[in-house]
Protein backbone atom coordinates (compact mmCIF):
# COMPACT_ATOMS: atom_id res chain seq x y z
CA UNK A 1 0.00 0.00 0.00
CA UNK A 2 2.76 2.43 0.83
CA UNK A 3 4.28 1.87 -2.72
CA UNK A 4 1.10 2.75 -4.34
CA UNK A 5 0.79 5.99 -2.38
CA UNK A 6 4.50 7.10 -3.03
CA UNK A 7 4.30 5.93 -6.95
CA UNK A 8 0.78 8.49 -7.17
CA UNK A 9 2.68 11.33 -5.75
CA UNK A 10 5.53 11.08 -8.41
CA UNK A 11 3.55 11.24 -10.95
CA UNK A 12 1.13 14.27 -8.74
CA UNK A 13 4.62 16.59 -9.11
CA UNK A 14 4.80 16.19 -13.19
CA UNK A 15 3.05 18.35 -15.28
CA UNK A 16 0.91 17.07 -18.39
CA UNK A 17 2.92 16.99 -21.49
CA UNK A 18 1.57 19.09 -24.36
CA UNK A 19 1.89 17.58 -28.10
CA UNK A 20 1.75 20.25 -31.10
CA UNK A 21 1.14 19.36 -34.25
CA UNK A 22 2.60 21.48 -37.31
CA UNK A 23 0.06 21.87 -40.02
CA UNK A 24 0.28 23.11 -43.56
CA UNK A 25 -0.76 26.38 -44.57
CA UNK A 26 -3.79 26.50 -46.27
CA UNK A 27 -4.70 28.61 -48.64
CA UNK A 28 -8.69 29.92 -49.59
CA UNK A 29 -8.95 29.86 -52.98
CA UNK A 30 -11.68 31.63 -55.20
CA UNK A 31 -13.82 28.55 -55.47
CA UNK A 32 -14.47 28.77 -52.02
CA UNK A 33 -12.27 25.12 -51.69
CA UNK A 34 -9.53 24.89 -48.81
CA UNK A 35 -6.04 24.01 -50.50
CA UNK A 36 -2.49 23.45 -49.07
CA UNK A 37 0.05 25.92 -50.63
CA UNK A 38 1.80 22.70 -52.40
CA UNK A 39 -1.35 21.62 -54.33
CA UNK A 40 -2.42 24.84 -55.51
CA UNK A 41 -0.94 25.71 -59.23
CA UNK A 42 -1.14 29.43 -58.68
CA UNK A 43 1.87 31.69 -57.25
CA UNK A 44 0.46 32.04 -54.00
CA UNK A 45 2.69 33.87 -51.19
CA UNK A 46 1.65 33.20 -47.59
CA UNK A 47 2.88 35.72 -44.75
CA UNK A 48 1.67 34.49 -41.52
CA UNK A 49 1.74 36.02 -38.29
CA UNK A 50 4.49 35.01 -37.23
CA UNK A 51 6.62 36.09 -40.31
CA UNK A 52 5.74 39.58 -39.36
CA UNK A 53 6.29 40.01 -35.97
CA UNK A 54 9.54 38.12 -37.09
CA UNK A 55 10.23 40.94 -39.62
CA UNK A 56 9.55 43.85 -36.89
CA UNK A 57 7.88 45.45 -39.60
CA UNK A 58 5.86 48.42 -38.86
CA UNK A 59 3.27 48.57 -41.74
CA UNK A 60 2.21 46.74 -44.58
CA UNK A 61 4.27 47.80 -47.01
CA UNK A 62 6.98 46.75 -45.11
CA UNK A 63 6.06 43.46 -44.92
CA UNK A 64 5.16 43.36 -48.58
CA UNK A 65 8.67 45.03 -49.70
CA UNK A 66 10.95 41.69 -50.10
CA UNK A 67 8.11 39.69 -52.06
CA UNK A 68 8.61 38.82 -55.99
CA UNK A 69 6.69 40.82 -58.36
CA UNK A 70 5.70 43.31 -55.97
CA UNK A 71 6.92 47.32 -56.45
CA UNK A 72 6.15 49.48 -54.04
CA UNK A 73 5.39 53.69 -54.24
CA UNK A 74 4.96 55.49 -51.29
CA UNK A 75 4.92 59.09 -50.67
CA UNK A 76 6.57 59.88 -47.89
CA UNK A 77 6.88 58.53 -44.39
CA UNK A 78 4.17 56.18 -42.38
CA UNK A 79 0.76 57.01 -43.07
CA UNK A 80 1.43 58.59 -46.45
CA UNK A 81 -0.08 57.40 -49.37
CA UNK A 82 1.17 53.89 -50.01
CA UNK A 83 1.03 52.47 -54.14
CA UNK A 84 1.42 48.26 -54.47
CA UNK A 85 1.69 47.35 -58.51
CA UNK A 86 1.89 43.43 -58.79
CA UNK A 87 4.17 42.43 -61.81
CA UNK A 88 4.15 45.44 -63.93
CA UNK A 89 0.43 46.76 -63.21
CA UNK A 90 -1.18 49.88 -62.29
CA UNK A 91 -1.97 50.23 -58.39
CA UNK A 92 -6.07 49.92 -59.10
CA UNK A 93 -5.87 46.48 -60.72
CA UNK A 94 -4.62 45.06 -57.35
CA UNK A 95 -7.85 44.00 -55.65
CA UNK A 96 -7.61 43.57 -51.97
CA UNK A 97 -9.75 41.41 -49.88
CA UNK A 98 -10.23 41.63 -45.97
CA UNK A 99 -12.15 39.02 -44.69
CA UNK A 100 -13.51 38.15 -47.98
CA UNK A 101 -14.75 42.06 -48.36
CA UNK A 102 -13.40 44.33 -51.67
CA UNK A 103 -11.32 47.20 -49.70
CA UNK A 104 -10.71 50.12 -52.25
CA UNK A 105 -11.63 53.67 -52.93
CA UNK A 106 -14.17 55.06 -54.66
CA UNK A 107 -12.25 57.44 -56.42
CA UNK A 108 -8.62 56.10 -56.65
CA UNK A 109 -9.39 52.59 -57.14
CA UNK A 110 -6.90 51.60 -54.97
CA UNK A 111 -6.81 50.49 -51.08
CA UNK A 112 -5.20 52.16 -48.39
CA UNK A 113 -2.28 50.15 -47.87
CA UNK A 114 -0.82 53.14 -45.09
CA UNK A 115 -4.18 53.07 -43.16
CA UNK A 116 -4.23 48.71 -42.36
CA UNK A 117 -3.18 47.80 -38.53
CA UNK A 118 -0.82 45.98 -38.19
CA UNK A 119 -1.75 44.37 -34.97
CA UNK A 120 -4.98 43.01 -36.48
CA UNK A 121 -3.61 41.26 -39.01
CA UNK A 122 -3.55 37.71 -39.22
CA UNK A 123 -2.32 36.83 -42.46
CA UNK A 124 -1.80 38.02 -45.91
CA UNK A 125 -2.16 36.17 -48.98
CA UNK A 126 -0.75 37.38 -52.34
CA UNK A 127 -1.86 35.79 -55.30
CA UNK A 128 -0.33 35.90 -59.06
CA UNK A 129 -0.94 35.47 -62.12
CA UNK A 130 -4.36 33.99 -63.99
CA UNK A 131 -5.38 32.04 -61.05
CA UNK A 132 -5.89 35.71 -59.24
CA UNK A 133 -8.72 36.39 -61.96
CA UNK A 134 -11.24 33.87 -60.57
CA UNK A 135 -11.40 36.16 -57.29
Amino acid sequence: ALLAVCSGAYGADEPPKKEYVALAPVIVTASRTAETADETLASVTVITREDIERSQALSVQEVLRGLAGISIANNGGLGKNTSVFLRGTESDHVLVLIDGIKVGSATLGQAAFQDFPMEQIERIEVVRGPRSSLY
